[in-house]
This record gives structure tokens, sequence and C-alpha cells, in this order.
């Protein structure tokens, strides 16, 4: 499963899975575990090591630190071009349109 995920905070594209080091997209047909094992490897990227992790199917509508997974793979083809610009507001908003909202996965410290 091919996704995106959208930081909680920024609003901004933290990680497209088909650039995460580490994350096969064949490997992951569940959007749980395909949510969770890419903000394990954004966060490690990114320096925050020891948080929990958790996913839900809604989207909680508050300020908690996670990420909002999106699905790109609909449909029979992908929704979106590769990101190059996670701050480009049109491309957030392509994502937020065009892929499908799986869930959130929240990353508490440990």
């Amino acid at each position: 499963m091919h996704v995106i995920l959208i930081d909680n905070g920024s609003g901004y594209i933290f990680g497209d899975s088909r650039d995460l080091v580490g994350y096969s997209n064949s490997d992951y047909s569940d959007a749980e575990k395909a949510g969770i094992a890419a903000a394990k490897l954004i966060d490690s990227d990114i320096g925050e090591h020891g948080r929990s992790y958790d996913f839900q199917r809604n989207n909680p509508a508050d300020t908690r630190t996670g990420y909002h997974v999106y699905r790109v793979d609909v449909r029979g083809s992908e929704a979106v071009t590769v990101v190059r610009d996670g701050q480009d507001q049109e491309t957030i908003d392509e994502v937020e349109a065009l892929c499908e909202y799986e869930g959130f996965v929240t990353a508490e410290a440990g």
C-alpha cells in the first residue's frame, strides 16, 4: 500500500512511502500496518525515537502529535504524482482531495 503521511501539527506532508528507506509498498495491504510502519520510519529519519504508535480510523480533529494517513494507490492507479515539496499547499490539497483518507497514527512520547 502506497501512503502519504501529513503531520497533524504543521499540516505538511512529512512522508511518501515510496521515498522511505526500509518501506516497501508491496509489504503492506492493511492501512493500520502501513501507516504505523511509515510513521516509524519518518520519525527515525527526523530523529524522533522512543515513541509509541496507535492507529485510529477517524480524524481526531485535535492537536495531538501524529500523522494523517492517505492512501495513494486508489481506483487502480496512483492518485497523485511524486511529492516534491511537502510544504506546497497545492500538493497538500491534491493529496487530501484525490487520495483516500485511511486514518490517523498517533505518535506519543514513550
